[in-house]
């Protein structure tokens, strides 16, 4: 072969390899930007190319180059032309490089000038910081068809073995955690479009796609539409809340869904999670438990984000700081992206408006009052309520009109922090929507980072915009006297002194009050300091209207550990004397019906922190628990834990079917269960009731007679596309009631259906404290027991004769030595067969001349089609006849392996789904 190639005297000039070390230049030209294109070296003030030989140029010498230039690793490199003929110079002709030199020229070449091949030789590169991916016309960035930019253009993805494998490479590329779904199609077009890739042979394991066997590199300009669509699970998420946007941080690693330590994260990283979740502004982030216990597992690192990223994934990851984490971090995000008040005579008066996933819609004046509206007006910065103008006051708007109930106390910070409920509500009038009159004037003060705005750290607007911090003091109980006050926030519970961590570059040095004062503007004030003084400590100020009141530990906010609020800091109740009387006060306040049960801490665990003495001997008709006669305690005998079990406890399942995966659709109201009717019921909701449940991220919905006498819940439940949560989709109003003719909801998510295995075996779920109001027992007959047995004998026996017959045959037979040399000889030999062989073609046809039909399988059942492409004339070079090569041809070889296509399909993996946020209370209508 180095005869046809290379004269015989150049044979000599191997033993003299010329090795210059210099300051030439490098660049890649003709690719679409630095860092692909043809390899191009200056020297001597004059640009030429660099040619080589196939068995002389290899990814070893191309990492060389995409190293010097800075532009990553190796994507794709070939020696025949790909990105065209250079028309100047050839100044190298590389011969070796062991992958560690500089620069290019460090390699072994014949020296400046001397070459032995032509331009059709000319090497051509490209690394991975000129390739990009992208999923394109989804629900959002982790969902959608798969396109990868090359040379400065978009293009499509091609294979026609097109699986969960190629999708999980592209899912964790992108940092979306892993594959969810995936399908292919393709259709004929009266246009051209780009195709960027093809024949891509994906492990699952790779880093990138371009990692992957690729066997064709476009760009080429084709008549179908390839399209390659993926969903991807996230990488993160937050599990046990209400919704979608509030719970436990989790994320994605490998199969399983892992914590993420409370220390690991900060409140730039939390934006970045409800950003990435399509919620609005991060409202709160702790280290508490509100959510639910964790499962165990805590992902090994820490995240450190500038707040810009589009996720997670992409901050910066940081060795852990906290060994043996048993606290995850949890994340309040608000469910609204904005609110605004639109058709007033100013920005502080007008008609309600909510944006949810970047649709703007008309809150309903159906729930609508003054502690919602009061929250609304201090968050827009507008004051506090004055009036509630009748409904449809200030028109009707032209979005859409929202039944979204807000269950707002007052003290609230953002209207985010409101508990929202949708599912059940009734439906909205025509042209009622909420009005909101505000005074107009945001009050000049603020105690800043606490749990509401009753509570946290004084500051005072010194203009717009410019808050100064408050140092303490002597005068601090008179100030925090007329500050409660004037917030609306009743009297001061709590004075304490907070370490410096101020907001504004000014600090207040001294307020005097007597705190007889009407405003904090008429008490005196010492000096302002444009430099920060070196006191340490800042006024922080707990008012009576901080009071706030949680159940933690269970699934949703209406069942869990009773937990209040009080003096800035979060505390137990007692469970001595703790009844049902008590729960009933704390349902009633969290607007989650009637008690159910008062369950102490075997239930849901006995909580950290201080013990809350001031609960207990309620009536039952007291409107909070703090109003409760609490008895003396002397001591707490039984310790913290007491919990409640409301009715108003929402819960979801799928019975009769394969397995948790699949059924029909039942909810928990009222303590009971309740099935869905089908009718009015959207496909959508199929996708996030398989959401909810941890069952994958798409489903069907069908509809099945209803059997047996039980009433039904809910009918025309309404869930929009990209739902994720089943208490977020309106529907009619919550009664019992027959579903007719139309039957019940029945939903099969993808979990379910990809794998019928799992059916038996669900995939863990989170452990709840919950246990069921009613179980069924179960036992096993004695003849079932004594079958097993019997059957298990029998197996052992069989086994035993099978391997005493076979040894026996072999005793016969002798030894066959030939036999398995041949054996291992044939193996070899087949190794040794390429899976393809690049032969000279026609440039940017995929097919012509290798006679070979790709299947093209299609998620629609399309038949087998060749893969049929035309050059891209501005992208794909031409070749001389005598040296013409597509490096993209295909021939297959004769082999007795399966083809892609004939392969049996593999088991899929565990996709590692947790059972999120599902209780096993309440009984069966």
């Amino acid at each position: 072969m180095w005869g046809t190639m290379v004269p015989a005297r150049v044979l000599g000039l191997l033993l003299c390899v010329h090795v210059c070390m210099g300051s030439e230049e490098l660049r890649l030209v003709d690719g679409g930007g630095r860092c692909a294109g043809r390899v191009e070296v200056k020297h001597e003030g004059e640009w030429g190319s660099i040619c080589s030989y196939d068995m002389q140029w290899s990814t070893r010498e191309a990492s060389v180059v995409c190293r010097q230039l800075g532009c990553g690793t190796v994507a794709h490199t070939s020696p025949y032309a790909p990105f065209g003929q250079g028309k100047g110079r050839i100044w190298l002709h590389t011969i070796f490089c062991d992958g560690t030199e500089t620069t290019l020229q460090d390699c072994s070449h014949y020296g400046w000038g001397n070459h032995y091949c032509g331009h059709e030789w000319d090497v051509g590169v490209i690394c991975t910081e000129a390739l990009e991916l992208r999923l394109v016309d989804g629900r959002g960035p982790c969902d959608g068809r798969v396109e990868m930019k090359l040379r400065g253009r978009w293009g499509t993805v091609y294979d026609g073995a097109w699986g969960m494998n190629h999708a999980e490479v592209v899912c964790q590329q992108l940092g979306c955690g892993s594959a969810a779904h995936t399908t292919f199609t393709s259709h004929i077009l009266e246009a051209h479009s780009t195709l960027m890739l093809a024949r891509v042979n994906c492990k699952g394991t790779e880093k990138a796609i371009w990692d992957c066997n690729i066997q064709s590199w476009g760009p080429y300009s084709v008549m179908t539409d390839y399209n390659a669509s993926v969903v991807c699970q996230g990488f993160s998420r937050l599990a046990g809340g209400d919704s979608e946007c509030s719970g436990r941080l989790e994320v994605r690693q490998g199969q399983t869904w892992v914590s993420v330590c409370h220390g690991h994260v900060d409140l730039m990283a939390a934006q970045v999670v409800c950003r990435e979740l399509g919620c609005g502004t991060a409202l709160a982030l702790s280290g508490a438990e509100p959510f639910g216990v964790p499962a165990g597992l805590f992902w090994n690192g820490a995240f450190e984000c500038n707040g810009t990223e589009p996720f997670l994934s992409a901050c910066t990851k940081r060795p852990p700081h906290i060994q043996n984490c048993t606290q995850p971090a949890t994340i309040i995000c608000s469910p609204y992206n904005g609110f605004r008040l639109a058709d007033g005579v100013s920005v502080c008066d007008g008609r309600v408006e909510v944006e949810a996933r970047g649709v703007w819609g008309t809150l309903c004046a159906t729930a609508w009052d003054m502690p919602d509206a009061h929250v609304l007006c201090d968050h827009l910065g507008c004051g506090s309520a004055v009036s509630l103008p009748p409904p449809g006051h200030f028109g009707m708007g032209t979005g859409m009109l929202r039944s979204d109930a807000l269950r707002c106390s007052g003290s609230e910070r953002h209207p985010g922090q409101c508990p929202v409920e949708v599912l059940g509500q009734p439906a909205c009038p025509p042209g009622h929507t909420a009005a909101v009159n505000c005074s107009g004037v945001a009050e000049p003060l603020r105690l800043h980072g606490g749990e509401s705005r009753c509570d946290g750290r004084l500051e005072v607007a010194v203009r717009p915009g410019v808050w100064a911090r408050v140092s303490v003091g002597l005068w601090d109980n008179g100030t925090a006297t007329v500050v409660c006050r004037q917030l609306g926030c009743g009297v001061p519970e709590k004075i304490h002194a907070a370490p410096a961590n101020g907001s504004g570059p000014i600090e207040l040095q001294e307020l005097r009050c007597v705190g007889t004062e009407e405003l904090l503007a008429q008490c005196n004030a010492t000096r302002m300091a444009a430099e920060p003084s070196k006191n340490p400590e800042e006024l922080a100020i707990a008012c009576s209207g901080s009071k706030q009141l949680r159940l933690v530990g269970g699934c949703g906010r209406c069942a869990g550990r009773v937990e209040v609020y009080s003096e800035g800091t979060w505390g137990t109740i007692c469970q001595d004397s703790w009844t049902l009387q008590d729960a009933t006060v704390v349902c009633r306040q969290l607007g989650c019906g009637r008690a159910l049960e008062a369950p102490g801490s075997e239930r849901f665990g006995p909580g950290t922190g201080t013990l809350w003495l001031g609960a207990g001997g309620c009536a039952g008709t007291e409107d909070a628990l703090w109003h409760c006669p609490a008895p003396v305690q002397r001591g707490c005998r039984r310790g913290g834990g007491a919990g409640a079990v409301c009715s108003g406890l929402l819960d979801l399942r799928l019975m009769g079917g394969s397995s948790r995966c699949s059924g029909h659709l039942e909810v928990l109201h009222e303590g009971t269960w309740g099935r869905v009717c089908a009718n009015g019921t959207s496909p959508a909701t199929a996708t996030a009731v398989c959401r909810q449940l941890g069952c994958g991220t798409a489903g069907s919905l069908t509809d099945n007679p209803a059997e047996g006498s039980e009433p039904a819940w809910l009918s025309w439940v309404r869930c929009e596309e990209g739902a994720r949560s089943l208490w977020r989709c309106p529907s009619a109003p919550w009664q019992l009631q027959e579903c007719g003719p139309t039957g019940i909801t029945h939903i099969t998510c993808e979990e379910d259906s990809r794998d019928s295995s799992e059916a038996t075996s669900p995939a863990p779920a989170l452990t709840h404290s919950a246990v069921p109001l009613t179980a069924a027992p179960r036992s096993v007959s004695a003849l079932t027991v004594l079958c097993v047995l019997l059957g298990t004998l029998l197996c052992v026996a069989l086994a035993a004769l099978a391997v005493q017959a076979h040894r026996t045959r072999a005793h016969c037979q002798g030894p066959s030595k030939g036999a398995t040399s041949e054996a291992v000889y044939e193996e070899l030999d087949y190794s040794l067969m390429p899976e393809y062989q690049e032969v000279p073609s026609h440039t940017g046809s995929l097919s012509q001349g290798s006679g070979r039909k790709l299947s093209n399988h299609s998620g629609d059942g399309a038949e087998e089609s060749d893969l049929q492409v035309s050059a891209d004339p501005r992208a794909q070079p031409q070749h001389s006849p005598s040296h013409g090569y597509d490096d993209v041809m295909a021939v297959p070889e004769v082999s007795p392996s399966p083809q892609p296509g004939d392969a049996p399909a593999q088991p899929p993996e565990d996709m590692g789904y947790d059972d999120v946020g599902v209780c096993t209370l309440g009984t069966s209508l």
